[in-house]
């Protein structure tokens, strides 16, 4: 049922899409992990620190979040930018780039989107609430993005690019970038 459903999704993927349909995928992806993503997590943050943790970092939390929230943004914002330039789409997966992207932050990790991510979620987290919940947040929005990237966009990376993405994936680390010379 699982892999009828990949398939499926698979087939739409691969037709092309329109530069406005593109756009509009670009703008609802980034309304969703950039307002409703996080706001899910916050709550979810909120919750078990309500019932379960105590704020006791309030001293540092300012800057860490702060920190934590351009840095991610800062990351996002590079990604996308090389995923729209050098990958000729979007990082919506109904309208993904047409070559594999091994440039720019995509050198230094496989899923530099979702570390900027996580660093976003972790700063807002923490302005908005406590380090209690800006982690909890990061954790979770790890868990459920690695495991969207491992089951799912793998294999469908797998399948559209083959060799060339494994060797891109044994050399690249997975979310924790590598510093390497090459």
């Amino acid at each position: 049922m699982l892999q009828r459903l990949i398939d499926a999704l698979a087939g739409q993927i691969a037709k092309p899409k329109s530069f406005w349909y593109k756009l509009v995928a670009a703008i609802l992806g980034a309304v969703i992990f950039l307002a409703a993503v996080p706001a899910l997590l916050y709550w979810a943050g909120f919750a078990v620190e309500k019932y379960l943790l105590a704020d006791r970092w309030a001293g540092f939390k300012s800057a860490v979040g702060y920190v934590s929230v351009v840095l991610g943004l800062a990351i996002l914002g590079w990604s996308l930018l090389v995923f729209g330039l050098s990958g000729r789409g979007t990082a919506v997966p109904t309208a993904p780039p047409q070559k594999l992207i091994v440039t720019g932050p995509y050198k230094y990790c496989r899923n530099p989107i979702q570390l900027g991510a996580l660093l976003y979620y972790l700063g807002i987290g923490i302005l908005f609430g406590s380090v209690a919940i800006g982690v909890l947040m990061l954790l979770i929005g790890l868990v459920i993005g690695g495991a969207y990237h491992k089951f799912i966009e793998e294999r469908e990376l797998l399948a559209k690019f083959g060799q060339e993405y494994e060797a891109y994936k044994m050399k690249t680390p997975f979310i924790i970038p590598k510093f390497r010379k090459e």
